[in-house]
């Protein structure tokens, strides 16, 4: 009898996805979060701290999401997060499917690199989280 082991999909280094958005002046940390709260990277964060940051901001794209598909409808889906706190900015965009890219600032940054940055990498976050087909299906 032959025992079923779940199969897992080995992560995927994704911190040549946050590097450049680090490099931008004030940026202090990124993540890429799921929906769900768990994070698929960080930018140095000690694990504890990342899996909070994480639930928070699963909490938080929700109400978003909720908030912008009852006032906007379904036409409408939710492009950015901002929160804005005496020490700084928190931005979320969507990135891959049930992915989202977190980047926290100081109060300094300048708001249009950050975005413009968030947008690039989005770009090659999709790609890097999207697998090939496989070819090798004869067993």
């Amino acid at each position: 009898m032959n025992a079923r082991v779940p199969v897992t999909k080995p992560r995927i280094d994704l911190s040549f996805v946050l590097t450049p958005i680090l490099e931008v002046p004030d940026v202090q940390h990124a993540m890429v979060v799921t929906a769900d709260g768990f994070f698929e990277a960080h930018s140095g964060l000690d694990n504890e701290t990342a899996e909070k940051l994480s639930a928070v901001l699963a909490s938080l794209l929700a109400s978003a999401r909720g908030t912008s598909l009852t006032y906007y409808g379904e036409d409408s889906p939710l492009r950015q997060v901002m929160v804005e706190a005496f020490d700084g900015y928190v931005f979320v965009i969507p990135a891959a499917e049930g992915t989202y890219l977190a980047v926290f600032t100081g109060p300094g940054v300048a708001m249009d690199n950050v975005s413009y940055e968030m947008q690039k990498q989005v770009q090659t976050l999709g790609k890097a989280m999207v697998s090939p087909p496989r070819t090798d299906t004869a067993r």
